[in-house]
């Protein structure tokens, strides 16, 4: 199970996140992000991970996703901050490539 706490402030939104975030409960949690993230809100988003107990590939692509959106995380093992920083280094790759495919002039 995961439990997805969302604490709506003037300046920034929190989501806590405890438990598993695999399967069911990745998609779940990817449904209510898309819910919850409005296009216009400008406010910081910082999702804790603290809690998390476990996290499948179905998470880590949320988690992907959720980073690509400028969310700040926090996490205190080991193992998620590894991950993060995978994550993290994917994204900048896939961005880089990106911009290196746009072509521009020539």
């Amino acid at each position: 199970m995961l439990k997805i706490t969302i604490t709506d402030l003037s300046d920034e939104q929190r989501w806590s996140l405890q438990g598993k975030l695999v399967g069911q409960w990745a998609a779940e949690l990817k449904s209510t992000w898309r819910e919850a993230r409005h296009a216009g809100d400008t406010r910081r988003c910082i999702v804790e991970l603290i809690e998390v107990t476990s996290i499948d590939r179905n998470g880590e692509a949320v988690l992907a996703e959720i980073m690509s959106q400028g969310a700040e995380f926090i996490a205190s093992d080991v193992y998620t901050k590894h991950l993060l920083r995978s994550l993290r280094s994917k994204l900048k790759r896939s961005r880089m490539k990106g911009k290196q495919d746009d072509g521009g002039d020539h």
